[in-house]
């Protein structure tokens, strides 16, 4: 078993010698273990401790022994030492157990509870873990409901024993009542008479009964008086006990007249050493000089006298009993100089320093008062200090420095700063820029402290992520470091504050065109970092910044190779859930909701079960983000009331992404006023904290409001900002979302050539980079660009594409929009689904083709199911025409192998326009664009178009049937209007040759337009 660091006894069992093994004891304790917890409580020296290290030397069973003192009123230090004693208990065979780092403190019990089950597992029942000196624990700490928890999920055949001088705490309440909790209080302790006699035998042999029950009756079972007075005897007879009230007052005179007897350098050795919390036999040699240290201390051990022995490597470890040492510590005060006493203090802080003691050296350095060898050992441990989790150690070490040191030791300020990043950023941020002052006074030696602090500096505001416009001064100070070549020895510290820079850039300065330059710089610098949690936050936040500018594809790439990073030994549920989180906005981005969401899912199922919340804002945010893009209100809204009570928590910055999404919602579900001034808090936002991109995305969506809204002027304004602030952002993601939403407000304000240039730069960009999505997705608006692209031949395949992903419908019947469906009525009918011509002609087919004509004819909403009976099945009544109706239903959806194409509502069938084109109906569009039309250009190319479409009379096959009659005149009607319109024009201004051919298709089509009173006239004019 190898040493660990730091441990020094702290988790080592005491070696014991010459105990009287208490059986009476041992079988209250065998008791008490059936409940699983045994308190053994008393006051100082009557044996607590002996107890609990006798019993389990003689049961034999796995144990687990902590000495609980101060500094464990810091839970992270508690479990980073309670950690080392499991590591060395399994001699470093099991997977360490996780420290309690600061993403841990918001939901401590849960981190409990995890750590502990964890813990009992590598024990394996039976075991017994011992808490020794729980009484040292500050009524305020944390520690003891960590207890309660640790106590809570001890399994069967696992025990644990709590030694302290005080009775069980409140929270400890619940476990007395279940009867999980037995206690051993002082009148259990108490020797007997019986007991006291073992130990006079085994110490004083010939000690007759009269001075015994002397003894006794002096010292009622108190075992540390009783040993004291055993001395006494030996020494030169029993004295009288003083009548003091406790027993410390009683043990320092009873030790003081033994002290006196002994020889002046043992009580000196004793003096000098009492310093030492614990000591090894060459500690204490070396302190004091004397080189009899060993046999001085294995004899008190040996004769039991108030000197326990721990195994260690490389030497054994001593420790006086604590009343022993306040007797001791009292002494030196009295019997020694003050400038000696102050020495010895020094002295024995450099020893335990040197041992690794770090915590109980820093103690004596401030005892005494030295304070420069107290900063320079805080400024050598403070890293792995945080490292542990023992950031609140750290910081009230600081605090313990005279304020007026810190002008001198920069870097205690610096790590004073970074103990509180994460648990309270704005005071960290004002400590890292007196730091920062601090190095910059220091001239060129505090160059690289300049460079540290200034990245804390933007971490701890991108952590607030509230005012982002302070980040503008620590870039600058970047941006001269990297100009005069200044780089960081250590690639995990050079990556970090990489990173910073990349964020923050990002962030603040996103037209900066060296963004890329820093993402190459991080990634490298963490490729040479051994350390796989920091290797994933950095190629995830360089993701992040990829995904920022519109780069998907090399950000996919890095959240793959952080993904590939995440089965890693070692790799923290910190890390897990930051991939999670950024899985789940890249696929909101990329138009992929499901796995999005199932993303997010799993990133807060990892953020419950371990108490990591850092990111359940973001996740809940991100996956609102899928949900809306998805069109799927009903998750939205149920994400959206899980963010709202974690919507005031959260920074500026997250609120604005989230008033953002709100808005959309708003916005999808029709409901303008909302989206409107839910949109606009979002912008104010985004102003006031600063970040371009957030600000041009709301102004984007602003702009799109009102154009619904119908404010053309407002919405024209909003737009021209959009663009001014999108052309300084390199940002091709953003330009395209930028350049379709103008697209769409110039085609709909009539400024085609504008609308159709931006149309075209927009489409393009999309090609290009594969986009799918953009942050206010309107499906609306997106359908009409997309249609009107298609009409002009932009980027055909892309739009069809992203069409068929996105599922877009159309607003109108536009001819060149790809349909599922296309149904042709005018001259022959016939169904393409898909391009494809739809087989179905037998005479199987007749009826359910039947009915889907006859719905055309109908106008295709709301045919009641009696209409269609009555022109379908004239002569079956009641339950039978229905069961007719119902087959013939089944079979035609059977047919187009789509169900949500028909669909049947309270009786009424509707054929899906969202769906289906018919020329039929795309024909009554244009007709009704050529009666509105004014220009002559504008209603000849309507007419062309309408012309075209008739390719003969509607239903041309069901010649007979009365149900197509009525339409097929309005249709050819129609027609006769809109095309003699066009050749009257064409006649009175010249063009008889056109006129002539259009009359000819006319005739070609549909001879009986001809016979129609519009075109009556005409043709008696030719």
């Amino acid at each position: 078993m190898k040493p660990k660091r730091g441990s020094l006894g702290k988790t080592t069992r005491p070696r014991l010698a010459g105990v009287l093994p208490r059986k009476r004891l041992f079988g209250l304790l065998d008791s008490g273990r059936e409940g699983s917890v045994v308190w053994i409580s008393g006051p100082p020296g009557c044996g607590k401790t002996t107890l609990a290290a006798s019993y389990l030397d003689q049961s034999g069973i796995r144990c687990l022994w902590y000495q609980l003192d101060e500094g464990d009123g810091d839970p992270a230090t508690f479990f980073y030492y309670l950690g080392l004693a499991a590591e060395e208990l399994s001699e470093g065979a099991a997977e360490p157990l996780p420290l309690l780092a600061p993403e841990y403190h918001a939901a401590l019990a849960v981190f409990a509870r995890r750590y502990f089950q964890s813990l009992y597992a590598l024990l394996k029942p039976p075991f017994a873990v011992v808490f020794d000196g729980y009484h040292e624990i500050p009524a305020s700490s944390a520690l003891h409901e960590v207890m309660r928890i640790a106590l809570g999920e001890l399994p069967r055949g696992g025990c644990a024993v709590i030694v302290s001088r005080g009775d069980p705490p409140a929270t400890l309440a619940r476990l007395r009542a279940n009867r999980a909790l037995s206690a051993l209080g002082w009148e259990e302790l108490r020797l007997t008479r019986e007991e006291a006699g073992e130990i006079a035998l085994e110490r004083r042999p010939g000690l007759d009964a009269e001075t015994l029950e002397a003894l006794y009756a002096s010292t009622q079972g108190w075992a540390a008086g009783l040993v004291l007075m055993l001395e006494q005897v030996k020494l030169g007879g029993l004295g009288d006990a003083p009548d003091l009230s406790t027993s410390q007052l009683v043990f320092d005179y009873l030790a003081g007249e033994i002290f006196q007897k002994t020889d002046a350098p043992t009580q000196d050795f004793l003096l000098r050493t009492a310093c030492l919390p614990q000591m090894t036999a060459s500690m204490a040699r070396e302190l004091t000089g004397d080189e009899r240290a060993a046999s001085i201390l294995d004899g008190l051990h040996r004769n039991n006298y108030f000197v326990a022995l721990r195994e260690a490597r490389p030497e054994p470890l001593y420790q006086y009993h604590p009343m022993f040492r306040q007797f001791l510590l009292a002494r030196a005060q009295e019997g020694l100089a003050k400038d000696l006493r102050r020495r010895l203090q020094r002295q024995a802080a450099a020893l335990l320093e040197a041992a690794g003691r770090t915590d109980d050296a820093l103690a004596l350095y401030r005892d005494s008062h030295d304070w420069d060898d107290m900063a320079r050992l805080i400024e050598a441990q403070a890293q792995a200090m945080l490292a542990q989790g023992r950031g609140e150690t750290l910081r009230h070490w600081i605090e313990d420095l005279p304020p007026e040191l810190l002008g001198r030791y920069p870097w205690a300020v610096y790590w004073a700063a970074a103990s509180q990043a994460q648990i309270a950023p704005r005071e960290a941020r004002l400590l890292y820029e007196r730091a920062f002052d601090l190095f910059r006074a220091s001239g060129e030696q505090g160059r690289e402290g300049m460079i540290l602090a200034s990245s804390g500096a933007m971490d701890a505001i991108l952590y607030e992520l509230d005012d982002l416009s302070l980040l503008d001064r620590w870039i600058a100070v970047l941006d001269e470091a990297a100009a005069a070549g200044v780089r960081i020895a250590s690639p995990s510290i050079e990556a970090r504050v990489a990173c910073s820079m990349v964020f923050a850039l990002t962030l603040r300065k996103p037209q900066r065109r060296d963004i890329e330059q820093w993402v190459e710089r991080a990634l490298a610098c963490a490729h040479h970092a051994a350390e796989p949690n920091l290797q994933m936050f950095v190629a995830l936040l360089c993701a992040l910044t990829l995904m920022w500018t519109g780069l998907y594809q090399r950000a996919q790439q890095l959240i793959e190779l952080a993904r590939r990073m995440a089965g890693a030994s070692g790799v923290s549920p910190f890390s897990r859930i930051t991939l999670k989180n950024l899985e789940t906005m890249y696929c909101m981005l990329t138009a992929q909701y499901e796995p999005g969401l199932q993303a997010m899912r799993t990133g807060l199922e990892t953020a419950r079960a371990t108490g990591v919340h850092t990111w359940t804002f973001q996740l809940l945010v991100h996956g609102y983000g899928a949900a809306l893009g998805a069109g799927d209100l009903d998750t939205a809204a149920r994400i959206a009331k899980e963010l709202e009570p974690l919507a005031a928590d959260a920074g500026r910055l997250s609120q604005v992404f989230h008033r953002h999404f709100q808005a959309w919602e708003a916005m999808l579900r029709k409901d303008l006023m909302r989206a409107l001034q839910t949109e606009k808090s979002a912008l104010r936002l985004a102003v006031e904290v600063g970040c371009p991109y957030f600000e041009a995305l709301c102004r984007l969506a602003l702009a799109q409001v009102l154009l619904e809204c119908g404010d053309q002027r407002k919405c024209i304004a909003r737009l021209h900002r959009v663009r001014a602030l999108v052309r300084e952002i390199p940002n091709r993601h953003l330009e395209y979302s930028c350049l379709l939403g103008f697209a769409d407000m110039a085609l709909a304000h009539g400024r085609p050539r504008p609308g159709l240039k931006a149309l075209r730069l927009g489409l393009e960009i999309g090609r290009q980079y594969g986009y799918q999505h953009f942050l206010w997705w309107w499906p609306t608006a997106m359908s009409r660009v997309c249609a009107r692209a298609l009409e002009e031949g932009i980027e055909t395949d892309y739009v069809r594409t992203l069409i068929k992903q996105r599922a877009l419908t159309p607003e109108g019947a536009s001819e060149a929009w790809p349909w599922m469906f296309r149904v042709y009525t005018l001259g022959s009918f016939r169904i393409e689904r898909h391009g494809e011509l739809l087989g179905g002609s037998g005479k199987a087919q007749r009826r359910p083709l039947e009915l889907l004509k006859l719905l055309i004819a109908h106008g295709g909403e709301k045919v009641s199911e009696s209409r269609i009976v009555d022109a379908l099945w004239p002569r079956i009544d009641g339950d039978s025409a229905h069961r007719s109706f119902t087959s013939t239903l089944h079979r035609l959806r059977k047919l187009l192998g789509e169900d949500r194409v028909i669909v049947l509502h309270e009786g009424k069938l509707t054929l899906e326009r969202r769906y289906v084109w018919v020329d039929a109906w795309a024909f009554d569009a244009l007709a009704a664009r050529v009666d509105a039309a004014s220009d002559p250009a504008q209603y000849e190319a309507l007419a062309e178009r309408m012309l075209a479409l008739y390719r003969g009379p509607f239903m041309a096959d069901e010649a007979d049937a009365p149900w197509v009659l009525q339409p097929r005149e309005r249709m050819r009607g129609r027609l006769a209007r809109a095309m003699s319109r066009v050749l009257r024009h064409w006649q009175e201004s010249g063009q008889r040759e056109r006129a002539l051919g259009c009359y000819q298709n006319c005739r070609e089509v549909d001879p009986g337009a001809l016979e129609q009173a519009s075109f009556k006239p005409l043709v008696t004019d030719r």
